[in-house]
């Protein structure tokens, strides 16, 4: 499997792609994470912060799926982008981070799969990732 089967097959074990999409709580994921990556956000505060911004920023929007799609497409091109920026192969980073949340256990939680913080996992070790030069 290609990582991104491995995604869409980890989503929907968890039970997340029978959900459904919902443009705000995408939005809002995607927000919290961009939030955590400053430094000035722990994990709560960015959820909290990110979960407003969704809220304000999709209020009015339609959800067209080729808008949508274009955009996360861009996402993923820039994300790529900015790990090979800061010396990392992408394509381990991406294996690494999978390890990681494919160890979490944890229970699905308004729409969300909240970690048992309790349990054993895996941590990701990005530093193996970085790019000799």
């Amino acid at each position: 499997m290609n990582m991104f089967e491995k995604i869409v097959a980890w989503n929907n074990e968890r039970g997340l792609i029978e959900k459904g999409f919902n443009h705000q709580k995408e939005v809002s994921f995607i927000l919290e994470e961009l939030l955590e990556s400053t430094g000035n956000y722990d994990s709560i505060s960015a959820r909290e912060r990110a979960e407003q911004l969704a809220s304000e920023i999709t209020k009015d929007s339609t959800e067209d799926a080729d808008k949508i799609i274009d955009a996360l497409f861009d996402i993923i091109i820039f994300s790529t982008g900015a790990m090979a920026k800061l010396g990392y192969d992408p394509s381990c980073v991406m294996d690494e981070g999978f390890r990681e949340i494919n160890s979490r256990t944890g229970t699905l939680i308004d729409g969300k799969f909240v970690k048992d913080v309790n349990a054993q996992q895996y941590v990701a070790n990005f530093n193996h990732c970085k790019i000799e030069k």
